[in-house]
């Protein structure tokens, strides 16, 4: 008979590897202030059975999990995404085997919502009333929505270029969002609420189920090889860490999946921890979720790639963008570029001779394309099978007094965020994250574009300037206004 081992509430700082036994849900080492990594120990048992005559999803691995009441549960239905046989894409990039994990399937479209079921649930339990995050996007969008479920209040700091379709998840889901010019530690009601980063340990655990769910559908084997973003290094850790708990318990043999981590060209190799966080990059794109993470689990990721036996492969930011036009026309799975970067990745393997063409491997697609603006105007822009926007035949552009506002201001000069800000607020009641929500709109219509990024005060400014579409748009409304005050003259 085949049981599952483990004890939780166990943790390795990922900086330092002291081990400590801190349970609350915004513990940090006591030695250097480093993110924490759970550490699986045997307590209890669970046999092989019983797991699969659970429901599917996160909360399946139960007793794997943090030890919460089934009262305290925060789900929305996440995990338990399919495991899809990709042989069209196979073709192109000639492997037979390929699989797909669908993470785009999960709540809010993206694999942080196993993590955020856990973090949220661990908050119900120990009564947390009010978190707090800073975010480039995917994480807020999900603590947003669990936060909800959970009836916890939340406040989320954001950068600057964070896609609108995020930016809008987490403001329909209820959260408190604050523009930052840069990603620092927010909000000033610290004391009164509780911090969360993408380096919690709880949102891990959650994030380890992907592997289960791999090892399960599989039929309790390994495949060759798991493809995945590294982005903070967490989710790429955490798979090993659950590969490693099945085989302590055999239910698996001795791991031989090799871990295969995809980064953005420039990233820090993963063999060495830097002491900033890498700069963004200024290339093709802004792969915003994939090149904006904080690696701060570098190390414990170079231990897991380098005890599986796999590698690191890096992708420009042009070909990850180019590889979710692919995955999306070959598969039908749309997929952020940070997602869709496993691809690209594969393209090199295969051109390399890095895995065996025969291999099965499975590419985790973490975070879907639906909600990321960006992607979808890139590959609009470089589909040839469709008219350009020249040719299509636009109605006139309806303008709200807000967006009036902001042309007119942009008409007399370029002009960052902050600044229109200061400037609409006399006399009305306006947010910042509403100022770029109406910049980011005005983009998506060709009436203003970005023109350059400076430096104020230390802080990057994305400045934003008129196009000709935008002055002939203003115009227009100058002229509509005009024609309503004759007519009620």
């Amino acid at each position: 008979m085949t049981y599952i081992s483990i004890e939780m509430e166990r943790f390795e700082c990922a900086a330092c590897s002291t081990k400590t036994e801190e349970a609350y849900l915004a513990a940090r080492c006591r030695k250097c202030g480093g993110a924490l990594i759970p550490i699986p120990l045997v307590d209890r048992r669970v046999k092989r059975s019983e797991l699969e005559s659970l429901p599917p999803g996160v909360w399946r691995y139960r007793e794997l999990l943090p030890r919460v009441e089934e009262h305290q549960i925060v789900t929305l239905g996440e995990g338990g995404t399919p495991l899809l046989a990709a042989p069209r894409l196979g073709v192109e990039l000639g492997f037979g085997g390929l699989l797909i994990k669908d993470e785009t399937r999960n709540p809010t479209g993206s694999f942080i919502d196993r993590g955020a079921t856990v973090l949220a649930s661990v908050a119900k339990r120990d009564g947390v009333r009010r978190v707090l995050c800073t975010t480039t996007g995917n994480l807020g969008a999900s603590l947003a929505a669990y936060s909800a479920k959970a009836g916890i209040d939340t406040r989320i700091g954001i950068h600057p270029n964070t896609d609108p379709g995020k930016l809008y998840q987490m403001i329909a889901y209820g959260a408190k969002v604050e523009v930052l010019s840069h990603l620092r530690p927010a909000p000033n009601e610290r004391e009164e609420a509780t911090a969360v980063t993408a380096a919690n340990h709880y949102l891990l655990e959650g994030e380890k189920t992907t592997a289960f769910e791999i090892i399960q559908d599989e039929g309790w084997s390994q495949p060759d090889a798991i493809v995945l973003p590294v982005g903070t290094g967490g989710h790429l850790t955490m798979v090993w860490n659950g590969l490693l708990q099945l085989s302590a318990a055999g239910i698996i043999q001795k791991p031989t999946c090799r871990l295969v981590g995809v980064q953005l060209e420039g990233s820090p190799p993963l063999t060495e921890v830097p002491e900033k966080r890498p700069r963004r990059s200024r290339g093709a794109g802004a792969l915003t979720e994939l090149e904006e993470s904080d690696p701060v689990f570098l190390n414990a990721a170079a231990r897991a790639i380098r005890d599986s036996r796999g590698f690191g492969v890096k992708v420009s930011a042009k070909e990850a963008i180019g590889s979710t036009g692919e995955l999306a026309r070959t598969e039908g799975i749309f997929a952020e570029p940070a997602a869709a970067s496993v691809i690209a990745a594969m393209r090199k393997i295969g051109e390399e001779e890095l895995l065996s063409k025969d291999s099965r491997v499975v590419c985790i697609i973490t975070g879907t394309g639906l909600k990321d603006t960006k992607a979808i105007s890139r590959i609009a822009r470089t589909a040839k099978h469709i008219v350009t926007r020249e040719q299509l035949v636009i109605k006139p552009v309806q303008l709200g007094a807000t967006k009036v506002s902001i042309l007119r201001l942009l008409r007399g000069e370029p002009l960052f965020g902050y600044l229109l800000w200061k400037k609409l607020k006399e006399g009305r009641s306006i947010s910042i994250p509403s100022i770029y929500q109406h910049l980011s709109e005005l983009e998506g219509i060709d009436l203003v574009r970005r023109s350059s990024i400076a430096r104020a005060k230390g802080r990057e400014r994305v400045i934003y300037e008129l196009t000709r579409k935008g002055l002939a748009a203003l115009e227009a409304a100058s002229r509509a206004a005009e024609g309503e005050k004759l007519l009620l003259d």
